[in-house]
């Protein structure tokens, strides 16, 4: 039985592109001080958390608009792709599954919403030094393409997402969202290196959901 401990486990990443064909794996340090990591609604590495899946969700052609959401305690212009944690020894497909269900109600190949894992797009991986701990942080977000059906409304089903709201954007329009997001510590210092973080894969899925469409 795999362990899945570590952010990015080597034999999971070549199962992935084994299933789904290449994807890069692209690696970032960052310098990062609190409240990122630390203060609430930001812990992203804590309780046994290993990494992170992104699932761009789109409703028949991701150029014309894929899923965002916002939480109830994000900064107003905090529309973002939505993600989940990874939990040592949960794998990253199981993580997938159950993250989707749980905030959009769709699940994967049933239910009144079908949902289909279209691509494995790739993973981030990070080193995060942390000014204040002077420690660093290893994590990844795992990005994957998934449909649903045309008419699909997602529904959260966790009260613990503290979700405020959807919106539907153009993956032409990601670059932006990610300037939106890199902007934060103009209006709310609190979140700024969340913020630098967040936009990270929203560029990344800009270019490669890009790359997809080009036929590259």
């Amino acid at each position: 039985m795999a362990s899945y401990l570590l952010s990015v486990e080597t034999d999971e990443l070549d199962a992935l592109r084994a299933r789904f064909g290449p994807a890069p794996h692209i690696h970032k340090e960052l310098i990062v001080d609190s409240p990122f990591l630390t203060g609430e609604g930001q812990l992203l590495t804590s309780a046994r958390r290993r990494a992170e899946i992104c699932y761009i969700l789109h409703r028949g052609n991701p150029q014309e608009a894929v899923l965002l959401h916002r939480k109830t305690f994000y900064p107003r212009h905090a529309w973002r792709l939505p993600t989940g944690g990874i939990h040592q020894g949960e794998s990253v497909l199981d993580t997938l599954a159950r993250e989707i269900e749980e905030e959009t109600s769709f699940q994967i190949g049933k239910g009144l919403n079908p949902v289909g894992i279209e691509a494995f797009l790739g993973v981030l991986s990070y080193n995060m030094f942390h000014k204040t701990e002077q420690r660093t942080h290893t994590f990844a977000t795992w990005h994957f393409l998934v449909s649903a059906p045309p008419t699909a409304q997602p529904i959260s089903l966790d009260p613990d997402e503290h979700l405020d709201g959807w919106d539907w954007r153009s993956i032409g329009e990601m670059a932006a969202v990610a300037d939106d997001l890199e902007r934060i510590t103009a209006t709310d210092d609190r979140w700024y290196h969340w913020g630098q973080f967040r936009a990270l894969s929203h560029r990344f899925v800009a270019n490669t959901v890009g790359d997809i469409a080009d036929g590259v």
